[in-house]
């Protein structure tokens, strides 16, 4: 009797999911002018990209890196943006410290009603300090990450990123980075 109770419990809690998931994707559908990517749409968002793994450059290092970003749609799916970069990446020796402050343009594809893709194309102006040295890159960046709309106006996702610095040392770094934020 008692699992019973339990099996329509389970049933009720699926049910109300189920209808809190197609409420917040309906409350994004019907938004109307605030949908993701519309004209005049201000995005704020931080990119966290956290990995292990080797860089070309180097020895396999762990490093994590946060950018907070602001982004503009200047038109219907195209965007133009700011952001800052921090990170640091944890290797033997001295750990380094990188800032940065970058420029990036990407357009915004719809797969359905809440979900879509966000590739951005970005150029950045880099500093590292190893603590024995440091050296200041160009840093161009790719990135893809697929965005689910959790509510008309908040957004989380993740996907592929590809880093090229050039300066002193040239290294390229292949990630999969997350993406949280907000549009308004």
């Amino acid at each position: 009797m008692k699992s019973n109770g339990m099996q329509w419990s389970a049933w009720v809690l699926a049910a109300g999911l189920l209808f809190t998931v197609e409420a917040s994707a309906q409350e994004v559908r019907h938004s109307g002018g605030g949908r993701f990517g519309s004209a005049g749409e201000i995005v704020l968002s931080s990119d966290l990209s956290g990995s292990i793994g080797y860089r070309s450059a180097g020895d396999g290092q762990f490093f994590i890196f946060l950018r907070p970003a602001g982004d503009y749609f200047l038109k219907e799916n195209i965007s133009l943006g700011g952001y800052l970069t921090l990170g640091t990446v944890f290797q033997e020796g001295d750990n380094q410290v990188e800032v940065g402050l970058g420029v990036r343009g990407g357009y915004n594809i719809w797969l359905n009603e809440t979900v879509s893709v966000w590739p951005r194309l970005g150029l950045g102006l880099n500093h590292e300090d190893y603590g024995f040295g440091d050296r200041t890159f160009l840093a161009i960046s790719l990135d893809a990450p697929f965005l689910v709309h959790l509510t008309s106006s908040f957004f989380i996702g993740a996907g592929p990123g590809l880093i090229t610095e050039l300066g002193d040392d040239t290294s390229a770094t292949l990630q999969v980075s997350t993406l949280l934020g907000g549009h308004f």
